[in-house]
């Protein structure tokens, strides 16, 4: 079975933080809980791009406040 690919954006608000690239086994959801580069994150949108095999991640930083 082949991994689902990703490109991603987390955003802190409206602002995008960082680009990358991931690959998954497993398909993520809107709503799960991810980790990038040692942030937390949730899927907040998933997208495909057009012409590309991979998919547009949007995942919203989680901040703990500390």
């Amino acid at each position: 079975m082949a991994g689902v690919g990703y490109r991603y954006e987390p955003r802190g608000g409206e602002e995008v933080i960082a680009t990358g690239r991931l690959s998954r086994e497993q398909p993520l959801e809107i709503g799960d809980r991810i980790e990038i580069s040692g942030q937390h994150a949730i899927v907040h949108t998933i997208d495909a791009l057009l012409g590309e095999p991979e998919l547009r991640l949007v995942p919203r930083l989680v901040w703990d406040g500390s």
